[in-house]
């Protein structure tokens, strides 16, 4: 069986999916276009190549227990490899082969069941509805057919408009919008008064043993004259609408850089600040990234992205980042070429 999973159909990749994408960029990792793929039947990692290094999405789409076996291979055909946005038992086995690991940034994660939208640290979301309410403006779930491609696409061209990213779609991290239908993908919409598409967000699926179980935010967009919290309102109304269908999760996305600590630190127990083989030019960039106005201004707006996420006041498991070949920078760089920042 040959190992490049590109010779593999779609609906093999979307089997494993089914079974074993219970991690927010599952679906990316399985659809994006421009990702390479690597394994068999049994799973695979999802790259993309920048020159000779192999930029990896998340965890492999695969049973737990065929980690170590399928990453050993996968690093048997690719000697520069990093590792975004990966897991901690993830990172735990790549340090078990060498590589530094760094914490990239905590992912907001909301747990259904027991959630809900009191106390002083969620008042934002309940400003959000009152205020989206006295405008007269309707969220309501619906298809992209039935608002229509190109109108939902007008106001996807007016936002990026306003980004720092303006000319092209941010990727890898972030899956670019398809403005289709997609396999059990969710889309939630928010109108003005007169019926005007002011806003959208789309949800991808997370699966577990064959079943939806969950959904990941992925792109929310606005046009510039919709009120400041509509992204807010709409996702509230996503929350609503998933713990009512007795879904488990709402990954509302990593926040890069965010809890990032001082590795040299260590717990009551001593042991904390030893786990990984840290690089420390790696945690000063993403600190320095995540704190600088200058960087959030002209390069990219990570501390803009965190705050909104952090609102949510879900889970925050950290993610990691790992890479096997020094120098450093340049695989950052690669990250961000991979991402279309640069």
């Amino acid at each position: 069986m040959a190992d490049r999973m590109s010779r593999i159909a779609l609906d093999i990749r979307f089997s494993l999916l089914h079974q074993h994408g219970s991690f927010s960029q599952a679906y990316s990792a399985t659809v994006q276009p421009g990702l390479e793929y690597f394994g068999d039947e049994q799973g695979f990692i999802a790259y993309k190549m920048v020159g000779a290094t192999a930029l990896v999405l998340s965890d492999p789409v695969a049973p737990r227990q065929h980690h170590d076996l399928l990453i050993r291979r996968f690093l048997g055909e690719q000697h520069d490899a990093c590792f975004c946005q990966v897991s901690h038992p993830v990172a735990k086995l790549l340090s078990s082969f060498g590589f530094f690991v760094n914490e990239f940034g905590a992912e907001s994660r909301i747990d259904l069941a027991g959630y809900d939208f009191s106390g002083q640290g969620k008042r934002h979301l309940r400003n959000a509805t009152n205020r989206t309410d006295r405008l007269g403006y309707v969220i309501r779930e619906c298809s992209i057919a039935e608002v229509g491609a190109d109108t939902v696409q007008a106001v996807s061209d007016v936002w990026k408009r306003t980004r720092t990213v303006r000319n092209r779609e941010v990727s890898f991290l972030s899956r670019p919008v398809v403005f289709s239908a997609e396999p059990d993908v969710r889309w939630f919409f928010c109108f003005a008064h007169d019926g005007k598409l002011l806003a959208f967000g789309m949800f991808d699926p997370v699966y577990e043993l064959g079943r939806v179980v969950g959904y990941a935010a992925q792109a929310h967009r606005h046009l510039p004259d919709a009120d400041s919290l509509v992204q807010q309102a709409i996702k509230r109304r996503a929350i609503e609408t998933f713990k009512a269908e007795g879904r488990k999760w709402l990954f509302i996305g990593i926040a890069p850089f965010a809890g990032i600590h001082d590795w040299r630190r260590v717990d009551a127990a001593g042991a904390a600040g030893q786990e990984f083989r840290r690089n420390w030019l790696v945690r000063r960039t993403f600190r320095l990234a995540y704190k600088s106005a200058l960087i959030n201004r002209f390069i990219y707006p990570w501390k803009t992205i965190c705050e909104h996420k952090l609102q949510f006041r879900g889970a925050l498991p950290q993610t990691y980042y790992a890479f096997n070949k020094s120098p450093s920078l340049p695989r950052l760089l690669k990250v961000l070429r991979a991402c279309d920042i640069l």
